[in-house]
């Protein structure tokens, strides 16, 4: 995986892991949602390059495994 995109999945999953002790952090909530998306649209520019497999998605779950 490219550096960039390992550093948004570790930045996704250090994250989680904090909402799952403050739920209520509306903030970190929405930033969440940021590095998301620019995980999504990194994983569209890697798939069209080349550098990520064809039909490769992004899912919560798969970052964590990604991050051990």
């Amino acid at each position: 995986y490219p550096d960039d995109l390992l550093a948004l999945f570790k930045k996704v999953v250090r994250m989680l892991k904090h909402l799952e002790k403050n739920k209520s952090d509306k903030s970190n909530r929405t930033k969440l949602i940021h590095v998301e998306s620019k995980i999504k649209r990194l994983v569209k520019y890697y798939t069209k390059k080349g550098r990520l497999p064809y039909g490769w998605k992004y899912s919560r779950e798969r970052a964590f495994l990604i991050v051990k």
